[in-house]
């Protein structure tokens, strides 16, 4: 009778090491694919954005270009209408980490930088040549390249980059939160 007690306590002991031992098996195993899994989707979601443009600033200005010499004179008056782009320059850049529950992530996301600086419209709106002093299409071009550098030193100095960095990690976290896990952390 005892020895029955025995058998069946030692056979009982044997089945449950071997239940624990497959399940503890079998969850790193699947652990690590759900892991992979997600390292998986993290890059192709990161590689589905290229350049990431969190801020588009539009500006006007208007440019005076005058030349004189003795009787003669020359003006232009031109308006342009140009358009700042800012964000993340190479989305893939990001670097990350994922926790090994695979709940949490962890990035570094690199600074935001002025992505393009463009002329969208531009029009005269005075103009008077003299032939004694012209005004050249070069010289033009010239000052309008000036004052869009002067605008990019503007919009840098008002706080443009933060903006645009702050938001990159807002749509940085919601994607990575899509993509299903619990914690993000940007560095």
């Amino acid at each position: 009778m005892i020895k029955k007690i025995f058998v069946r306590v030692i056979v009982s002991v044997v089945i449950v090491l071997l239940l624990l031992c497959g399940g503890y098996f079998g969850f790193k195993r699947f652990g690590i694919v759900r892991t992979e899994t997600k390292l998986a989707l993290v890059d192709r979601q990161l590689s589905y954005c290229q350049e990431l443009v969190t801020a588009k600033y539009r500006y006007s200005d208007i440019i005076t270009l005058k030349k004189s010499s003795g009787f003669a004179k020359s003006y232009s008056i031109i308006k342009y209408t140009g358009l700042i782009r800012a964000g993340i320059a190479d989305i893939t850049d990001v670097s990350y980490s994922v926790s090994l529950d695979g709940k949490t992530i962890t990035l570094t996301v690199p600074p935001a930088e002025i992505l393009g600086n463009e002329i969208v419209s531009q029009g005269v709106f005075d103009e008077k040549q003299s032939i004694w002093v012209p005004i050249s299409t070069q010289e033009v071009f010239d000052e309008i390249e000036k004052a869009k550098a002067e605008a990019v030193e503007d919009m840098v100095a008002e706080g443009v980059l933060y903006e645009a960095r702050e938001y990159a990690v807002r749509v940085i976290t919601q994607f990575m939160l899509a993509l299903g896990f619990e914690d993000v952390k940007i560095k």
